[in-house]
């Protein structure tokens, strides 16, 4: 199980909540939803509190945040950062599990969570918990990905362009990989584009879904802000020899357990190895772009 607050697995939960929504598309996000002061918001697998600083403009005046997660280093860090942003309202960080949140029924305005039920070997239930907690005419709000739908579409980058024959393979990894990770425990890496489905088995009403307008453009010389922060986040995490080989790993074992043969990921390695090859030079000559974007779900449901 992953360590969210070690150091290299942090910074990854970091950058992806601050590059995962444009700032303009907040203001039409909690309208959306329907935000007002005074609401009481439960975050599950809160981590640092994303959720929390994030919509609190929106909320969080003369209301209040419980944000519930595992790790005990990130809810202290959380709890200290929340000193800063939860002015006018109250802000508390508690231990527990998602399966069996430890807060009362029907005590919430607004019950969240954002890339947390994709790690879940049992998404439904989670949901199942969220809708607990929430009052009559509450709503369940979740941000979530579908990153085999990501895997599989294509971006226009600099790099060189691969065979119909790498494609089918990479593509055949990924989709095996991903039916491995299910098998393993491990979460449902397309879960975002299931849980309406989820909400109405679990008789949420006015169930409303939306995908995100964020897409990731990198052009030589990188000048604007977030092209830094982009790119920072290629070198610490993409081009880091540790981190690429324990994803490379960890993809092997899932792909394997999704039923591929050995021989088959000896190809898809050669391939990768290639390919990274390329990319590192392309980063470290300033010459690298591209532009795509990843395939991350907004989803609302009313508890009747």
């Amino acid at each position: 199980m992953v360590d969210w607050s070690e150091k290299c697995w942090k910074e990854m939960l970091i950058y992806q909540r601050k590059s995962s929504i444009a700032e303009d598309m907040l203001d039409m996000i909690a309208a959306w939803l329907d935000l007002k002061p005074g609401m009481t918001t439960v975050d599950i697998g809160c981590g640092l509190g994303y959720m929390g600083y994030t919509y609190w403009p929106y909320f969080g005046q003369g209301g209040g945040y419980i944000g519930v997660d595992v790790n005990l280093n990130l809810l202290g860090e959380a709890r200290g950062a929340a000193k800063k942003w939860s002015q006018g309202g109250q802000a508390l960080f508690i231990s527990g599990d998602a399966y069996h949140l430890p807060i009362a029924d029907n005590s919430a305005d607004l019950v969240v969570c954002q890339a947390v039920l994709q790690h879940m070997d049992k998404p439904e239930a989670v949901l199942a918990e969220m809708v607990r907690l929430a009052r009559p005419g509450g709503l369940i709000f979740c941000q979530e990905p579908d990153n085999l739908s990501t895997l599989l579409s294509e971006n226009y980058t600099s790099l060189p362009a691969r065979t119909v024959e790498e494609h089918l393979l990479a593509d055949k990894v990924h989709r095996l990989a991903v039916a491995g990770r299910i098998k393993l425990g491990r979460g449902d890496w397309t879960v975002g584009i299931k849980i309406p489905k989820l909400m109405h088995d679990l008789g949420l009403a006015d169930i409303r879904i939306r995908k995100n307008d964020r897409v990731t453009c990198l052009l030589p010389p990188y000048d604007d802000p977030l092209q830094q922060i982009q790119l920072d986040s290629i070198k610490k995490q993409w081009l880091n020899d540790e981190r690429h080989k324990r994803w490379t790993e960890e993809l092997e074992e899932e792909f394997l357990a999704g039923g591929g043969q050995p021989q088959e990921f000896d190809s898809y390695r050669e391939i990768d190895k290639r390919i990274m090859s390329i990319f590192r030079q392309q980063i470290e000559k300033g010459e690298y772009f591209a532009c795509g974007s990843a395939h991350f779900y907004f989803v609302k449901g009313i508890k009747p």
